[in-house]
């Protein structure tokens, strides 16, 4: 038995029988069915089934979408790990806010990479001021302003001034949401990681505020210390490297306040801290998974170039950008570590007071940020000529984003860097050369990667 789509000739059957009731006979003149072409058809001719079939489809209504459906489709697909999840959130009328962030940034990112239309942004930044509004109203609010989706929406826009570097091309108004997000988590409390979105945007926030602490020389939180600690014993993978890197990173930012501001100020309290930070993040690294492990491939340059330049004559490559992200915030860490040794010994030898010890100290400090430096700078070109191979990293480091409940936000090429690449381009063992290099993958992740706050930072070099 053969079955087959017989629709156009039963309705064109149906068609001829009632016009036999009416006692007429059916031709193209008195059928509303289009013509195929402009001249007149004979008088014996009658509509073919196909004629039918398509004068019956012409019926169906087309879908449409407009410029925020577009938007929403592309930012959950380019920015989103968890984007095969429903995320019933953004129906709420009470997430205004947080749909007006997400509409920002994703048209801020279909402005910078697939248009020239400049009024695109002009339409993410009325967007991106559409959500502040939404946020400041949340925060007045004592339920919404310790849920989820107003976290979400504060990191949201955090990233968007990443991306756009703000109108002010600076860094005020990226540290102003960081502190907001900050005092946010401190009313929140313990119970706003209880369930795995809270943990996994917390996390994300503790690594924003993390980088203002190392950048402003400020101390950690102490709520940030308790809720990183909490959020460890929740995880289920307490173990990785990622998260026990994130922990020791946070008692380095409070020891490099400590030393700046002279709380700790003897040598040899300074040495002996940064031997015991070292170790530990050394320790939080050891043994890392296979696919952790990074392959080193020579970079294909002539000596003399590599000699002038003084950089690395080969690449480090990673499996995917968010392990490049944090080897090389690790390497920038020891760097900042021993950099305040060699600041203490630098300013001891001014004063005619060193010795053999404080030497020897120093040449190992050197060697440390030297080797570190150069991890940073060997990664830069599987960003600059492999960008595309790193769009979607293979995995997240904390499996619960994958679970979460809420957007997951991922880092993009080149975000994860930049701040490891100001530290490598500024330490002690810089030399024009290598800022002038560091400079050239600042100007191509703002211009090619379209990330405004890379020229921000170029700029501060």
């Amino acid at each position: 038995m053969r079955v087959c789509n017989q629709t156009s000739e039963v309705v064109y059957k149906a068609l001829i029988a009632r016009e036999k009731r009416r006692g007429k006979g059916i031709s193209p003149a008195s059928s509303s069915l289009p013509s195929q072409s402009s001249a007149v058809a004979p008088d014996d001719a009658s509509p073919r089934p196909d004629d039918m079939h398509r004068s019956t489809v012409s019926y169906v209504p087309s879908l449409s979408t407009n410029r925020e459906d577009h938007t929403l489709a592309y930012f959950f697909h380019n920015y989103v790990i968890n984007s095969a999840k429903y995320h019933p959130s953004l129906e709420h009328s009470d997430n205004k806010h947080l749909l007006a962030s997400i509409q920002a940034f994703g048209m801020a990112g279909i402005a910078k990479y697939h248009s020239t239309d400049r009024r695109l942004l002009y339409s993410a930044r009325r967007h991106y001021v559409e959500a502040l509004g939404g946020i400041n109203s949340a925060l007045q609010d004592e339920h919404r302003a310790i849920q989820d989706e107003t976290l979400l929406a504060i990191l949201v826009v955090t990233n968007y001034e990443t991306l756009t570097g703000g109108v002010t091309r600076g860094l005020e108004a990226w540290e102003q949401h960081i502190n907001g997000a900050s005092a946010l988590l401190n009313l929140r409390g313990t119970k706003g990681i209880e369930h795995s979105g809270g943990r996994v945007l917390t996390l994300q926030i503790i690594t924003f505020i993390n980088v203002v602490c190392l950048l402003k020389v400020l101390p950690t939180p102490p709520y940030i210390h308790e809720l990183q600690a909490k959020i460890s014993e929740y995880l289920y993978e307490p173990e990785s490297p990622a998260v026990r890197y994130q922990s020791v990173n946070l008692e380095c930012a409070d020891f490099r306040h400590d030393v700046m501001h002279g709380l700790v100020s003897s040598i040899e309290d300074i040495m002996l801290r940064t031997a015991e930070l070292d170790a530990k993040l050394l320790a939080a690294f050891e043994n890392p998974p296979p696919s952790w492990e990074a392959k080193t491939v020579p970079e294909l340059v002539d000596t003399e170039t590599i000699h002038n330049r003084e950089l690395p004559d080969f690449e480090i490559k990673y499996a995917d950008q968010s392990t490049n992200h944090i080897w090389t915030a690790f390497a920038s860490s020891r760097i900042m570590l021993h950099e305040l040794v060699l600041r203490k010994l630098e300013d001891m030898d001014s004063h005619g007071n060193s010795n053999e010890v404080y030497r020897s100290a120093k040449l190992n400090s050197l060697s440390i940020v030297k080797a570190c430096q150069t991890q940073i700078l060997a990664s830069m070109p599987h960003f600059m000529f492999h960008s595309s191979h790193l769009a979607r990293p293979v995995r997240y480091h904390v499996s619960e984003a994958l679970e979460s409940d809420l957007p997951t936000m991922r880092v993009l090429a080149g975000y994860g860097v930049m701040w490891p690449l100001l530290v490598a381009g500024t330490c002690s063992t810089a030399t024009s050369a290598i800022r002038n290099y560091v400079k050239q993958v600042y100007r191509f992740f703002g211009e090619e990667l379209r990330i405004e706050q890379a020229l921000v930072l170029c700029k501060m070099l």
